[in-house]
C-alpha cells in the first residue's frame, strides 16, 4: 500500500489540475450564434398579458441587412407594419449595439457602441456604459443626450424545448439596459435564449411601466435554409389569443 503522503500528494495533484483546466466556452462564432447574413429572416409569434386576465398576440419578423465595415440593420415589423430598425456592427469579436428605434419616430445611438455578445463566449457578466443621443427619425434631429449603463450576463441553457424542436447546448443572454432620462430611470430588459445554427429561439423583454411581451420563433430563413412552418402563424397567433395566458413555451 502507497504511503499515505504519497496518496495526498496524487490526489492534490489531480485537483490541481482540475482547477486550472481552462473553462469551455459557450460559443466560438458570433455568426452562429447569432447569425445575421444579407437577407437573413427570422419570424416570431409573440403574446403580452394586458391584465384582468386579457392578452393581444401578433406576429413580429426581423429582416437583416448587410451594410458596410460589418455593419447590418435588424428591421423589425409587426403584423406587417415596420416598428423600428436596430443597427449592428461585427468585428469579428465582439456584437455591437450601435443605435435602436425608441418608439417609431425616436432613434438612440450609443457611443461607444454597447457590447451586446463576444467570442469566445463564457458564463460571465459584464457591464459597459455609454452615452445616448436621442435624434428623430425623419429629419435626424438631435433632441437630447442621457446616459446608459448595461449589464449583460451569459450562461449554458441545457435542454431546450420549442416549437422549432429540442436542443441540448444553448445559451441565456439576459440583458438590462438602464436609460437616465431627467425624470427617472426607464430600463429595458431581455432574456433569449439562442440555440446555435438558428439564434434566438425564445425570449422575454419588458421596459420599465410595461407588461412583458414573450415571443419565440416560429420559422425562419438563414442562409438561403428554410427552418419551421410559416403556413400556420395565423393559427398559432388565435391560439395564443385563446389561451389567456403569457406562456408561449
Amino acid at each position: 500500500m502507497l504511503p499515505i503522503s504519497v496518496l495526498v500528494t496524487v490526489a492534490c495533484g489531480a485537483c490541481t489540475s482540475a482547477v486550472h483546466r481552462p473553462p469551455q466556452p459557450l460559443a466560438t462564432s458570433l455568426q452562429e450564434l447569432a447569425p445575421h447574413g444579407d437577407g437573413d429572416h427570422f419570424v416570431y409569434v409573440w403574446k403580452q398579458g394586458l391584465g384582468g386576465g386579457s392578452v393581444r398576440a401578433g406576429i413580429q419578423v426581423e429582416h437583416m441587412t448587410s451594410l458596410d465595415n460589418g455593419e447590418f440593420d435588424v428591421t423589425l415589423s409587426e403584423d406587417g407594419v415596420i416598428v423600428g430598425h436596430t443597427r449592428f456592427r461585427d468585428d469579428g469579436h465582439t456584437l455591437l449595439l450601435l443605435s435602436e428605434s425608441l418608439g417609431r419616430g425616436l432613434r438612440l445611438s450609443y457611443d461607444p457602441p454597447l457590447p451586446q455578445l463576444q467570442t469566445p463566449l463564457y458564463a460571465a457578466q459584464f457591464h459597459s456604459a455609454a452615452t445616448a443621443t436621442i435624434s428623430t427619425v425623419a429629419e435626424g434631429r438631435q433632441l437630447d443626450t442621457l446616459q446608459v449603463t448595461q449589464l449583460v450576463e451569459t450562461t449554458a441553457a441545457r435542454n431546450v424545448r420549442s416549437r422549432l424542436g429540442d436542443y441540448a447546448h444553448a445559451v441565456q443572454v439576459r440583458t438590462l439596459r438602464t436609460l437616465q432620462f431627467p425624470d427617472g430611470p426607464v430600463e429595458l430588459s431581455s432574456t433569449a435564449v439562442l440555440v446555435p445554427s438558428i439564434g434566438e429561439v425564445r425570449s422575454e423583454g419588458a421596459a420599465t411601466g410595461a407588461a412583458p411581451l414573450v415571443r419565440e420563433l416560429a420559422c425562419a430563413t438563414i442562409g438561403g435554409r428554410a427552418i419551421g412552418n410559416c403556413q400556420t402563424l395565423r393559427e398559432q397567433v388565435e391560439k395564443l389569443e385563446r389561451a389567456g395566458s403569457t406562456d408561449i413555451h
